[in-house]
């Protein structure tokens, strides 16, 4: 059998490069340590007789408790020999002094169970194979730039720092197989807890029931533009900065779900509790009961999100402060269904949902107005709602299908608890219902954008007459939306015409004449009496000059004595109805044809 310690010129075999064949540097090895070699050489693991719980070892002063960093830096150098493909495989130990794999390339895998490093683990730049330190504690592991070309698994394990660059460092980092995070502790009082920026991971990310505690600007869990090859799952995870964002996640990438489901989330400050802005989701995005919390500014942050699937987002509670709103999903894009039902979002100072320019194509949105209204009222009236404080912005906000919310909700919503006119929330509304065969909905809704637009930027049609215009067209014609009123007003007018000649016909202008009396012939003697008219005469005359178009031709038998003051103030009354009757028909038939249909 070789010695391990004093290996022989045998050993050193000329198939090995010599670098790989370095002699050990350590001596004088424990029981421990020997039995440490052995397993490692054999594939099995080794574990001390006396167990204790991986906090007890952090002050185990039991030589049988103990293996030295360097012996295991050796061991995956490969300067004890020939190991066993399965790993160095230790359990429940205290390993004195910094693990320090800084540019190695190990020549198996490594495995840390149930042990304590209180002097912590670099391997910056380093190309590991299998590395788990699951429910182990460690004070600070630093795996910047490392390549691991099968699975890091850190399950359980508790790992605290004190650094400005973090506790758990994997900036750059290469994982060949999945990151496993489930149920770890990290906690760092004055930096991020874990920044993962940049970190590629071939497949899944597993963060479920973690607990992470971070005290930075930049966050308490970074992964800016990380890709995640398989998906990424925080269920359950419960995330803490007091300084900056909890989670933050801008351009990560995911080629399957992100799973964040009953987690609890809360950070400070106005660059958001969790962001994920310009995210790429390649399937779903889950946030089903998320707790989102931030006291001092936006709760939720995804400017520019891309979900390729469905979005769900339900029974969420999110709690966020500002104008910049709690919930920010502006530019978003999403290619499957949206659910928003049960959720509840509050800010008391500013927007509750910004949905500017987001996108929901090819699905429903499914969206409650008791999200924003918790009544889920369906009124539209002048005096405010109750809730008006409670705000949504949607400039630019397309969607194709509304569900769990009725039109006259989401109509509601725009009028009294949007900040602002704006005509393309209208519009797009306008067009759902339209292409769902509801003109008549279509049609109200469009009149009510323009009883907002003159309500809440009257400045965008003019003067004071312009104004009044506006006014009258929505009294007369609803916008040219609707015609009914129009087609009263010009029977009305019609209707005045004829009470106009038939009054005319009533009133005397001199003894035996009338205002409106039969024509005589030219040959009738000046003093002749005057021949009153019929009343069908008298009715048919006012219409007659009334019409703008046409003519009866009473008037050839009876019509106006324009000689007298009467007969003329008569005429000009008649003049000025027919101008109106003019109007009224040419507005009518627009509105009949949609030519002045205003879409402002």
């Amino acid at each position: 059998m070789v010695d391990a310690r004093n290996p022989t010129p045998s050993d050193t075999s000329a198939s090995a490069e010599p670098k790989r064949q370095l002699p050990p540097v350590l001596d004088k090895l424990s029981p421990l340590e020997e039995a440490v070699i052995d397993a490692a050489r054999r594939g099995t693991w080794v574990q001390p007789g006396a167990t204790l719980a991986a906090g007890d070892l952090i002050a185990a002063e039991d030589l049988g408790l103990r293996v030295r960093a360097d012996l295991i830096r050796e061991l995956l150098m490969g300067r004890r020999g020939e190991l066993d493909p399965q790993g160095v495989l230790i359990r429940g130990v205290r390993v004195i002094g910094r693990l320090n794999l800084d540019h190695l390339t190990a020549v198996t895998g490594v495995a840390l169970v149930d042990c304590a490093l209180p002097d912590g683990i670099t391997c910056q730049q380093a190309r590991l194979h299998q590395v788990s330190v699951s429910s182990s504690v460690i004070f600070s592991l630093n795996a910047e730039n490392v390549r691991i070309d099968g699975h890091f698994l850190m399950s359980d394990a508790r790992i605290t720092g004190s650094s400005e660059d973090g506790a758990l460092r994997l900036a750059g980092a290469h994982i060949g197989g999945k990151l496993d995070l489930d149920g770890v502790t990290i906690t760092d009082t004055t930096g991020p807890a874990l920044d993962a920026d940049g970190i590629r991971i071939d497949s899944d990310l597993l963060v479920r029931s973690a607990r992470i505690t971070g005290s930075s600007e930049d966050g308490a869990f970074r992964l800016v533009g990380a890709h995640i090859g398989g998906y990424l799952n925080l269920d359950g995870v419960t995330i803490t900065n007091t300084t900056g964002p909890a989670l933050h996640a801008d351009d990560v990438r995911t080629n399957s779900n992100l799973f964040l489901r009953d987690a609890r989330i809360t950070g400070t400050g106005e660059r958001g509790a969790f962001r994920l802005i310009g995210a790429h989701i390649s399937s779903q995005l889950d946030l089903d009961g998320v707790i989102i919390t931030n006291i001092a500014g936006p709760a939720l942050v995804a400017d520019g999100i891309r979900i390729d699937n469905h979005v769900f987002l339900r029974n969420a509670h999110i709690t966020g402060a500002g104008e910049k709103g709690a919930l920010r999903l502006p530019g978003s894009h999403s290619g499957g269904q949206a659910h928003l039902t049960g959720t509840q979002v509050t800010n008391e100072s500013g927007p509750l949902v910004m949905l500017s320019e987001a996108q929901v194509i090819q699905q429903p949105l499914f969206f409650s107005a008791a999200l924003v209204c918790p009544q889920s009222r369906r009124e539209v009236v002048n005096r405010p709602c109750p809730d008006g404080a409670r705000r949504m912005v949607v400039r630019g906000f397309v969607f194709t299908q509304l569900r769990d919310v009725t039109w006259r909700e989401w109509l509601h919503l725009l009028v009294h608890h949007t900040p602002e006119y704006l005509p393309q929330p209208y519009q797009q509304l306008a067009a759902v219902e339209r292409a769902a065969g509801h003109d008549n909905n279509a049609r109200t809704i469009l009149i009510t954008q323009q009883h907002d637009l003159r309500r809440r930027a009257p400045d965008a049609l003019g003067g004071s007459l312009a104004r009044a215009r506006h006014w009258l067209w929505g009294w007369l014609g609803h916008y040219g939306y609707r015609a009914h009123r129009l087609v009263t007003a010009l029977l009305i007018a019609l209707i005045l015409a004829g009470a106009t000649g038939y009054t005319a016909g009533q009133i005397t202008t001199r003894p035996t004449h009338h205002t409106a009396e039969r024509v005589q012939s030219p040959t009738t003697p000046a003093t002749a009496p005057g021949i009153p008219c019929s009343t069908a005469e008298l009715i048919g005359l006012g219409i007659d000059r009334g019409l703008p178009v046409g003519a009866t031709g009473l008037r050839a038998r009876c019509d106006l004595d324009t000689t007298t003051r009467r007969g003329q103030a008569f005429t000009y009354l008649l003049w000025a109805l027919q101008a109106l009757l003019w109007a009224l028909a040419t507005l009518t038939i627009a509105a009949y044809t949609g030519l002045i249909r205003k879409t402002t």
